[in-house]
């Protein structure tokens, strides 16, 4: 029989030393499995490297198919870019621009945007979540334009609006987007140059990630909730499952803007949170220090940090009562070769933590870097309790 020892990840102190949040080491006896050695832990001032195995193999997918074979027999008014290809991207310029019908919006009538306006018209073939986005650095000096989603051609039926993002979960249909100036009292409207990002993801495109049904569609429920809640400016997002047997990789990080699959990871739980017959079950969780149990809801990732495990990330739970204490219990997203495929084809499963949602310490680094600082991860399960009750699924 193969035994491993385990002395923590989670529901430990914070130390005053913020390099450092983890106060144990998680062990695991993998001499005979190689290559299942524990991260270094000895230089914590490493710099930042992009990790080259990041799974981008949807990537080659630009035009997200299963979601864009929406056919819209209504002839493009003109002055209107019609949309219904995801991802898409439009470079413009609303000074070039003759039309200005809207001024003010419903969901920020205060905001003077009577400057001139493009104006997008966008055509969802099933239901799913729509991601708008205005990179900074599409803008020149001095330009000042904003986002609206609009449920229909009227400036009163508003959805969503933002200096840089906007998006909403929606229904199949059409809908409108207008990129509009901004007009300061003192130095005129803001017009100029800008690059306008529209993304669609469908509940299908997550389940051709392999995420379950009813995972995916709380999942966008969720995201929309959080979005609304200005929980997140970030399109960014992990889904666990922690329904599925450990074996199996039930992590997902998506992109909703371009809707494609970055990752798809092993994942830890807390030990016990495992079921008493079969660790690879998660069963139980909890909210409460020293349980060793994982946590449920949704979370944001924030600041990385250097620690026990190497490069690490703190989260903060954004569910009171079900995962609040996250970062008092010092619950975070760590490397851990317990997560490595190869460890889990050779034990059949992953090595429970503390707590902590651990990773193959080889992916850390890119898992890392694309939720930290905003990010939101979403961890599932139905357990007739968070899931019957919890804000974001209302």
């Amino acid at each position: 029989m193969i035994w491993f020892w385990m002395l923590a990840c989670g529901d430990k102190p914070i130390e005053n030393d913020t390099a450092s949040l983890d106060t144990g080491i998680e062990t695991l006896n993998t001499d005979d499995l190689e290559p299942a050695d524990e991260p270094s832990t000895e230089d914590t001032n490493q710099t930042d490297e992009t990790d080259t195995n990041q799974d981008t193999s949807d990537q080659s997918d630009t035009n997200n198919t299963e979601d864009t074979n929406a056919s819209n027999d209504d002839q493009c008014p003109d002055d209107v870019v019609c949309v219904d290809t995801f991802p898409f991207s439009h470079a413009e310029n609303t000074s070039r621009s003759g039309t200005d019908n809207f001024d003010f919006y419903s969901c920020s009538p205060s905001t003077n945007e009577s400057g001139n306006e493009i104006v997008y018209r966008v055509t969802l073939p099933t239901d799913g979540f729509l991601a708008l986005n205005l990179p900074e650095s599409s803008m020149g000096s001095g330009v000042d334009v904003d986002v609206h989603l609009l449920g229909s051609y009227d400036a009163n039926d508003c959805i969503d609006r933002g200096h840089w993002t906007g998006g909403s979960l929606l229904t199949a249909g059409t809908y409108w987007v207008v990129v509009d100036t901004w007009v300061s009292n003192n130095s005129g409207p803001q017009s100029g140059p800008y690059e306008l990002e529209i993304g669609f993801t469908s509940f299908n495109r997550l389940e051709s990630f392999g995420i379950a049904a009813q995972t995916a569609e709380n999942a966008l429920f969720a995201f929309d909730t959080a979005w609304h809640n200005g929980d997140t400016d970030r399109f960014e997002y992990a889904i666990s499952d922690f329904s599925l047997h450990s074996s199996l990789e039930r992590m997902w990080i998506v992109d909703l803007l371009s809707g494609y699959l970055l990752g798809n990871l092993h994942l830890a739980h807390g030990e016990a949170t495992s079921s008493p017959y079969d660790d690879a079950w998660a069963v139980d969780f909890s909210n409460i220090s020293g349980s060793h149990q994982s946590s449920l809801g949704m979370m944001k990732g924030a600041e990385s940090y250097y620690g026990a495990y190497d490069y690490s990330m703190r989260m903060d739970g954004l569910e009171n009562g079900y995962n609040d204490n996250v970062r008092s219990r010092a619950v975070v997203v760590h490397g851990w070769t317990g997560s490595r495929p190869e460890y889990v084809q050779y034990y059949g499963s992953v090595a429970p933590t503390w707590g902590c949602p651990a990773v193959d310490d080889r992916e850390i680094q890119w898992v890392v870097d694309t939720l930290k600082d905003g990010a939101l991860l979403f961890f599932w399960y139905p357990d007739g309790d968070w899931s019957l009750h919890s804000d974001y699924l209302q």
